[in-house]
């Protein structure tokens, strides 16, 4: 059986291996892609457009941040209409505002405890 994709780009390895076990332990039709920075991500992204369902991006990281990650793909056809999530620790209102109007589907805020991951992610993991 095929899995969906689901890929996350977040240059903090705590906050990857967190998301990582919400994902096995929560969402086991989902298999996902983790990368550090866009520039890893990049090739995989224009390459399986088809496959790949959620896209969850940190807002900050180093060289590329989270919009300019949600800008390159909104600018390929393939993921015009994709979700992407903008996944971040900020709680700042402007951040939020600024992601959605750059084209990002939704902004969460990196919750605090797994719990709350599961119910932040649920919306866009469950079929």
């Amino acid at each position: 059986m095929n899995k969906n994709i689901c890929v996350l780009i977040d240059d903090d390895e705590d906050d990857q291996l967190i998301f990582e076990t919400v994902i096995h332990m929560s969402f086991p039709d989902y298999e996902l892609r983790l990368f550090s920075r866009f520039e890893e991500a990049k090739p995989y992204l224009t390459e399986n457009a088809h496959r790949i369902g959620p896209i969850f991006i940190d807002l900050n990281m180093p060289k590329a941040n989270g919009i300019d990650c949600l800008n390159f793909l909104r600018s390929v056809p393939d993921y015009q209409d994709a979700p992407i999530i903008i996944y971040s620790t900020s709680k700042n209102p402007d951040d939020a505002q600024k992601s959605l109007k750059n084209g990002a589907t939704a902004f969460i805020s990196k919750p605090s405890r797994i719990k709350d991951l599961i119910t932040e992610l649920s919306p866009w993991l469950n079929n």
